[in-house]
């Protein structure tokens, strides 16, 4: 064959094999973040090219390339998997583990994926990718490009310690690689001057993903820090902010600021130890401050709770005041209501502007109706107070009507009373007032918990010693708070004593006979600290002290005549049994406990604690005491002191604040040979008791002054007794006379202390003296002056009620024994007359009440004359006549307009010893007829308003629309009717213009109504749709800013979009209903 021919062939083979399509992939490792080729890395990767899966194993070449040939075109290609191997990085010596930190144009952060690094042959694995890669088309050649940016990765510790739950929580780095977790730490392999994601399943919203630099210096993540620091955040401003509505509203809140700043505290030494990663210490911090926040939140919501029922009483107090203080002044008519509502509107200003706890009160009220406490101003608050004295005015309204006519009687007599003695009534209200006031002036009565300092001489240690409230935290300190304490102080050595919880009431100590056990207390101590201090070493009888980590007891030397030193016994926790005698609940310790040895209780008893007092109480106590060591049998105790040696005496009293602020403990301050305790004591105090002589004078005058009413009214009680008072009401109504004298003399003397005050301070200072400091006129005084008042009037008024009651002759208090000469002997008949007269006109009510409280089975007949008179027979058993039967009767008998009860029983029968008891038993009964009476009457509405049709938003809107276009229909109709005016009569233009007029108003009243009904929605529309809006800004922004991928963001804002549009649609038509009426008005 010819050259030229061999040619032509060889060059027509070559444009065939250019001509048939080629693919080809193409692996580039690149460094991050400088881009430079990575050389010599090894790459496994796994991808999908069209549903098929290939594995392929690269090492990339001097310029980080490496390509091979692909059997088929792919249309799509995904990277599955890709491990990297150690690679050489720029600005380091040795390989480093290489960490993929993108893929193409995705990084490795934004997808899901698996990693696993294996420390031996530092191979990074990650799993799951499924990255999109770029497939480039040029001519008849496609390019599969899987471009990978490895950095270089180092090993890090991410602290995982939720401050919420006080639990490892489970954190993700990305990108990064985890290895195992140890405790509060989580390692992972992280790449080298990257920000990494740090992602945590926690309740934290702002810890869920921070982002953290990590650079070749790092070692640790502090994850727990920062989340942390959002949850002190979270809780301190919680506290803040209702410290700043309280100071809006004028409450003092210096102390509530003090504690608010020792918890400030609290956080920073929080924040200090898991920084420093000590995570035990800051568990006991983080305990601390959740317990003292708690504690504050609950002060603060008491103290709403206290302002809304200190606020109700003195609102009744004013209303009672301002209602028997305006009768006292008027009789009836428009000037007696005119004068309460000025005084019940008066006071009620004068508390609001001079007592923070009546702000506090509308404040909580008006915050329950949805007023923001921020937005409160003075005229705001006033208004509260007012509308909660007028609600308070109609439940008393209420309250009256349900009290019925006869108590109100009673007070209006007592009323008209002491109007009849003016100038009595106005000298006793006069001196009431002004021993109210003097005893305002110069006592007082203060309750709480102050914190209380005080120093005593010490036995030369340097520290502290906390003792602990065991009714507060009943388990007393736990080991994490102990270390934080040890920590803060930087203390040389600790001790702790540890005793039986208060759920027992001690132990039960079992020897060789296990049906004798012996009842003692249980004190488990630190040894070696309570030999090294406390020198316990001289306590010891025989034996030795117990060791510590060893299951060993030290016991009193009254023990050593039935045990003996290395026998072994049994402790059981003690509580009391149904007899009362002590029975065990429970081991202390699941195997024997060995005796180590016996020691001297009046030794013991004389061992001193660091205050110089007994370390074990009284030597009653110590004759039964059992001495353990804390570790191990002090395990199911509650540790109730621990001690703390240190040198460092400031610290110590810095600490001291802070402990003493944050569990409930009485602090000592060992200061050498001085010891300072800080303890919270409840305490209520009582000032000026000379102030009794006064009340004592009041009282005897005003007891003089009942006793003289009694006097002067005693013909009219008299005749209310006589006519069957009953001795209760006679009792009650001079106690309500005394008590408005005691309710008006109180309010008048709260309100005339300050005068008092002032005139003792001006006194003063014309004498010579020291000016007394003016008090201010707090609400909570009322409360006092009430009890002063009602005390003294009541109490001195005890007798001379007791005194008219007694002239009732239902007012015996002990059994009358009816004698013979008592009873009228008529027609063989013995009869006594009964205590109680009704009018004729009761005699149906009197019987139907007779019949009810004698027993249907003694009933044995009933007779009912013309004359409105009635006779019951019954029978009565005597107790010492088996079988026998008494006949008796109850007869009624006309006497003027009334009727008398009388009793009659056979003649023969009249000396029957029992007939006392049968007479004692229908009187008491009787008592209770007028009761009885005012429970018949009975009230019946004769007109109930329609209930109201119950209407969703949308129903209203479709029934708003259906009223709009009959509306609007009867307008079209009245137009037409318009036109055709000049073609009808004016009759039958009339008669259709006004029919169609009154439909056309019917539908606009109607149309009105609902729109009156909409009003509520309003505002809660615009409320929802503000809301949306905030939200869906808050997506937009987050898009924006990359924090969303465009998929997130659309998921998360259409139904936003949707419910707004919704709710905009809604709003909208309220408003086109409010339009067409307005244009109606017009």
């Amino acid at each position: 064959m010819k050259p030229i021919h061999m040619l032509t062939i060889l060059l027509l083979a070559v444009a065939l094999a250019a001509a048939q399509p080629q693919a080809r992939l193409l692996i580039v490792a690149r460094e991050y973040p400088t881009g430079k080729p990575l050389g010599g890395v090894t790459l496994n990767v796994t991808l999908w090219l069209d549903g098929r899966t290939i594995v392929l194993s690269a090492k990339a070449n001097p310029v980080g390339i490496w390509a091979e040939q692909l059997e088929a075109i792919p249309r799509e290609a995904y990277l599955l998997s890709v491990s990297s191997g150690p690679a050489n990085f720029t600005g380091f010596s040795l390989p480093q583990p290489s960490l993929p930190v993108r893929v193409a144009d995705t990084l490795i952060e934004e997808v899901d994926y698996r990693a696993v690094f294996q420390p031996s042959t530092n191979v990074t694995s990650f799993m799951d990718l499924r990255v999109p890669l770029q497939v480039i088309r040029e001519a008849n050649t496609s390019v599969v490009r899987c471009a990978i940016w490895l950095a270089p990765a180092r090993v890090v510790n991410v602290s995982a310690l939720d401050p919420v739950t006080r639990r490892p929580v489970r954190i993700a780095v990305k990108p990064g690689a985890p290895l195992v977790p140890r405790g509060y730490l989580v390692s992972f392999l992280a790449p080298i001057n990257y920000p990494v994601f740090v992602t945590a399943d926690t309740a934290l919203v702002e810890a869920r993903r921070l982002r953290f630099w990590v650079s070749n210096e790092t070692r640790l993540i502090p994850w727990s820090y920062y989340a942390a620091d959002a949850f002190l955040s979270t809780q301190l401003s919680v506290i803040d902010d209702s410290l700043r509505q309280l100071e809006a509203i004028g409450y003092p809140t210096e102390e509530l600021r003090r504690d608010a700043s020792m918890l400030k505290a609290i956080a920073q030494q929080a924040l200090f130890f898991f920084e420093r990663g000590n995570y035990t210490s800051a568990v006991g911090a983080l305990l601390s401050l959740v317990g003292g926040v708690n504690a504050l939140k609950s002060r603060v919501d008491g103290l709403f709770s206290y302002s809304q029922f200190a606020a109700l009483g003195i609102i009744l107090l004013t209303l009672v005041f301002a209602h028997t203080f305006s009768m006292l002044l008027f009789e009836r008519g428009r000037a007696l209501y005119a004068s309460r509502l000025v005084l019940l509107v008066a006071l009620l200003l004068a508390a609001t502007l001079t007592s923070p706890t009546m702000r506090l009160a509308a404040a909580g009220l008006l915050g329950a109706l949805g007023v923001p406490l921020a937005a409160l101003d003075l005229p705001t608050l006033v208004a509260g107070v007012l509308a909660m004295g007028f609600l308070a005015y109609a439940f008393l309204m209420l309250a009256s009507l349900a009290a019925g006519p006869v108590r109100g009687f009673w007070l209006y007599l007592a009323i008209r009373y002491m109007k009849s003695k003016r100038l009595r009534t106005v000298l006793v209200l006069v001196t009431m007032t002004l021993v109210v006031a003097s005893a305002l002036a110069v006592s007082g009565v203060s309750l709480g918990a102050p914190t209380v300092v005080r120093t005593s001489p010490g036995v030369g240690l340097y520290g502290l010693d906390l003792e602990v409230n065991t009714i507060r935290r009943p388990y007393g300190l736990n080991a994490t708070e102990i270390e934080w304490i040890m920590t803060l102080l930087n203390a040389s050595d600790v001790g702790r004593m540890a005793t039986v919880p208060s759920t027992y009431i001690g132990v039960l100590v079992s020897g060789r006979d296990a049906q004798a056990m012996i009842f003692a207390q249980l004190i488990a101590l630190d040894m070696r600290f309570a030999a090294r201090y406390f020198n316990l070493t001289a306590a010891v009888y025989e034996g030795r002290l117990p060791r510590d980590g060893s299951v060993e007891v030290l016991l009193p030397k009254g023990f050593a005549e039935t045990m003996r030193v290395g026998d072994s016994v049994w402790l059981f926790f003690a509580q009391l049994s149904m007899q009362g005698l002590p029975a065990p609940a429970g081991p202390v310790w699941d195997t024997p406990v060995k005796i180590a040895g016996f020691f001297d209780p009046l030794v013991l008893n004389s061992t001193l604690d660091p205050e110089l007092r007994p370390l074990f109480g009284d030597l009653s106590r110590v004759n039964f005491l059992v001495v353990a060591p804390c570790n191990p049998l002090g395990s199911r105790l509650a540790v109730s002191r621990v001690w703390f040696i240190t040198a460092n005496v400031t610290a110590a009293r810095q600490v001291a604040d802070l402990v003493f602020s944050s569990l409930p403990v009485s602090v000592h301050v060992l200061e050498g040979r001085r010891v300072t305790t800080y303890e919270s004591t409840f305490q209520i105090s009582f000032r000026g008791a000379e102030a009794l002589v006064l009340l004592l004078i009041a009282a005897l005058m005003n007891s003089v002054v009942m006793l003289g009413h009694v006097e002067d009214r005693r013909k009219d009680v008299y005749t209310m007794a006589t006519l069957g008072a009953d001795p209760k009401s006679l009792f009650n109504a001079m106690l309500v006379e005394a008590a408005i004298l005691g309710v008006i003399a109180s309010y008048l003397g709260w309100l005339a202390a300050p005068l008092i005050n002032a005139a003792l301070s001006t006194l003063s200072v014309w004498w010579g003296g020291m000016a007394v400091a003016v008090s201010p006129l707090p609400v909570e005084n009322m409360f006092y002056a009430a009890c002063i008042g009602l005390a003294v009037s009541v109490f001195s008024a005890y007798v001379p009620s007791r005194r008219a009651s007694g002239l009732s002759r239902k007012g015996r208090e002990e059994r009358k024994v009816i004698s013979p000469s008592e009873l009228k002997l008529i027609g063989g008949m013995a009869i006594y007359e009964l205590p109680i007269r009704v009018s004729v006109f009761e005699s149906e009510a009197l019987y139907r009440y007779l019949k009810e409280i004698l027993p249907k089975k003694d009933i044995l007949g009933e007779e009912v004359y013309l004359d409105g008179t009635f006779a019951i027979s019954f029978a009565i058993l005597p107790p010492h006549m088996r079988g026998a039967l008494v006949t008796c009767r109850l007869r009624t008998v006309k006497r003027g307009d009334s009727l008398a009860l009388l009793l009659e029983v056979p003649e023969e029968y009249k000396s029957y010893m029992y007939l006392s008891d049968v007479v004692y038993a229908l009187e008491t009964k009787l008592l209770d007829y007028s009761k009885w009476r005012d429970s018949q009457f009975r009230y019946q509405i004769l007109r109930y308003a329609p209930r109201r049709e119950t209407l969703t938003l949308d129903a209203l809107l479709e029934r708003c629309k259906d009223t709009i276009a009959k509306a609007r229909e009867m307008e079209l109709k009245l137009r037409r009717l318009d036109e055709m005016k000049a073609t009808i009569s004016t009759s039958l233009y009339t008669e259709y213009e006004r029919r169609y007029r009154r439909q056309l108003n019917s539908l606009i009243r109607e149309l009105l109504t609902l729109s009156l009904r909409l009003e509520p929605f309003v505002g809660q529309l615009r409320e929802e749709i503000r809301k949306l809006e905030a939200e869906l800004e808050k997506h937009k922004v987050a898009y924006e800013l990359g924090e969303l991928s465009e998929a997130e963001f659309k998921a998360a804002a259409e139904p936003l979009e949707k419910q707004l549009d919704e709710y905009r649609s809604r709003l909208r038509m309220i408003e086109e209903i409010s339009q067409f009426l307005a244009s109606r008005r017009r």
